[in-house]
């Protein structure tokens, strides 16, 4: 055998580096090492997925899961009479600006039959609402109209549903802005990722919390804590002449200097209570009591100044749910750097917080950079329970399609592909974060 017949071999027979680099152990072709289930789950996800994308119910429901279309929005319906003439006025009212908007036309079962032409029109500055003539025919060019609220009217087959659409696919601004309130997929997607924020910036100050001290000495300098909750309570009554009623002064006396005694033991319990707290609680009923409780009293005591009811009370749940999860998280991220780490860094003079920021908190969340982002795919699941407070997300818009179809197997089956599609492609995300971030011997 010739030398480069000997390295072509040694090559083919060499285990791929790029497989290795992926997690896995194998020849220079991947696929020989996926099992038989493997195998078959590939070809029944492929002839499920061919299947559900040329089904016009599987598409209609994806259509509506999506709350597409993003170029246009309905803006009026009617139906064309028996002389064959329809006229649709627009609601609500058009700001100032140029319009373009056309009728699509649905027979009796609801197929979709034809559109018209164009009609452009243009509403000027303090136009208001009033009933005028309506624009029979598309205009050859732009027609101003002295309403917000201008009727269009054309011909048709009778019987036909008419759905008058905006058209704005020629303006970008407000595509951007139909894409940002786009209800389904795009809905669940802001969710995710402000709910998850702010479960981050909980779980950070909790987590960090649950690391300190839990039995400090509480009689270190515990004469000027005293000292100062009973200046701080002072000035409280001071400033506000309500509270100076004998109980609640009495309170705030002696309320005060107690706080302040047992401030340095209070990080740790108030971060063990809300973990321990929390997390014995479900999901579900942390966002029925937020959404129905906590955020309808807020409104109530504030005179409606501060409503956070419907998708805020949602992102305050799940941020307030999931923080006591990712407060665990970090906690065991900041717990696996050596102590020796800590105690060099305050050998060297830094205090414990800059030590945390710039010693061990870099470390640690290396470390948890993986369980972090298992708890965000959890965290775009169970999103799924905000539909429990009638908020239109991929379930509740799957449930909403069934109930205008009653095709409870097609809608369900939708709403199913679209929370893996978005599952399998974080998984693979979180798998290259992993790789990239893998501490060097581990």
């Amino acid at each position: 055998m010739q030398s480069g017949d000997t390295e072509s071999l040694y090559k083919a027979l060499q285990p791929d580096l790029g497989a290795r680099r992926r997690g896995r152990i194998g020849l220079a072709i991947p696929w020989e090492n996926i099992p038989w289930w493997g195998i078959i789950i590939i070809i029944v996800g492929v002839i499920a997925g061919f299947s559900a994308l040329t089904n016009t119910r599987y598409i209609d429901a994806l259509y509506f899961i999506f709350d597409l279309p993003w170029n246009k929005a309905v803006v009026g319906r009617g139906t064309v009479g028996e002389d064959g003439r329809w006229a649709v006025t627009i609601q609500p009212g058009l700001a100032p600006g140029r319009y373009t908007f056309y009728a699509e036309f649905n027979d009796q079962e609801g197929r979709f039959v034809g559109r018209s032409e164009a009609y452009r029109i243009m509403v000027p500055e303090g136009a208001a609402v009033e009933d005028l003539p309506p624009i029979t025919s598309p205009p050859s060019d732009v027609l101003e109209v002295d309403t917000s609220t201008p009727t269009l009217a054309g011909s048709a087959t009778a019987g036909y549903e008419v759905v008058l659409y905006d058209d704005f696919s020629d303006n970008p601004w407000r595509m951007l802005v139909r894409i940002a309130n786009a209800n389904g997929v795009l809905l669940t997607i802001r969710t995710t990722l402000l709910a998850y924020g702010g479960a981050l910036v909980l779980g950070l100050i909790f987590g960090v919390m649950r690391v300190s001290n839990r039995s400090p000495n509480l009689t270190y300098r515990a004469g000027r804590r005293l000292a100062i909750g009973l200046v701080l309570a002072l000035v409280a009554l001071a400033l506000v002449p309500a509270w100076r009623t004998l109980p609640l002064a009495g309170v705030l006396v002696l309320g005060g200097p107690i706080l302040l005694f047992l401030l340095p033991a209070l990080p740790y319990t108030i971060s063990t209570l809300y973990v321990e707290v929390v997390r014995g609680v479900p999901m579900l009923v942390i966002i029925l009591y937020m959404g129905f409780a906590v955020t309808p009293a807020l409104r109530e005591s504030s005179n409606n100044v501060l409503d956070l009811r419907g998708w805020p009370s949602a992102l305050i749940g799940l941020a307030f749910g999931y923080g006591a999860y990712l407060a665990e998280v970090f906690r065991a991220g900041i717990q696996s750097i050596p102590r020796g780490q800590m105690e060099a860094a305050r050998s060297l003079g830094m205090s414990y917080m800059q030590a945390m920021r710039y010693i061990i908190l870099p470390q640690a969340i290396r470390v948890v950079l993986p369980p972090l982002g298992n708890d965000f795919i959890s965290m775009l699941k169970d999103s799924s329970l905000i539909s429990v407070i009638a908020l239109p997300e991929v379930l509740q818009q799957g449930r909403l399609w069934i109930s205008r179809n009653f095709r409870a197997f097609e809608g369900f089956n939708s709403v199913v592909l679209v929370y893996l599609v978005m599952t399998l492609l974080l998984s693979l995300m979180v798998r290259a974060v992993e790789r990239k971030t893998t501490l060097p011997g581990r």
